[in-house]
């Protein structure tokens, strides 16, 4: 290997094993949880969540708003993204109807997860997170005092 350091070697084989990593994590299947907890990290940050709690919200969340879910190729696509981190870099590629549906998924999911669990109850960010469900009225701002 005359001419070659073993910092070209050394290069070349970190980024063969990244480019292996890339298209195994690319062909994979990721689940509706890995995906819901990908994007609410990337805009919260790591989340205290059990998967229990996580997966009944993810149950209520899909109930509430069954058409905005993400499927297929656009769930694993924004999953390898968020968990890449190139999320950022990779959405301004998409389609205008994919982009949409995207958006609006991450509108409402967001909206929910502050709706239905105490994560701004919480006293600090290293407490857990847990899932409340549904109440009747989820409005902390209502008024029910007649007019």
């Amino acid at each position: 290997m005359k001419g070659v350091s073993r910092r070209t070697v050394l290069a070349l084989a970190a980024g063969g094993l990244a480019s292996t990593g890339l298209a195994y994590a690319a062909v994979r299947s990721f689940s509706e949880l890995e995906m819901v907890r990908a994007t609410l990290e990337r805009y919260l940050g790591n989340l205290n969540i059990s998967d229990d709690h996580l997966r009944a919200f993810v149950l209520e969340f899909r109930r509430r708003n069954p058409w905005d879910f993400p499927t297929g190729k656009l769930a694993d696509a924004t999953t390898l993204f968020e968990k890449l981190h190139i999320g950022d870099m990779a959405r301004p590629l998409l389609p205008e109807d994919p982009a949409h549906r995207l958006e609006r998924f991450e509108r409402l999911l967001l909206a929910d997860f502050h709706l239905l669990t105490d994560y701004v109850w919480r006293r600090g960010p290293d407490d857990p997170i847990t899932y409340s469900g549904s109440q009747v009225c989820v409005n902390p701002f209502a008024n029910f005092e007649a007019a």
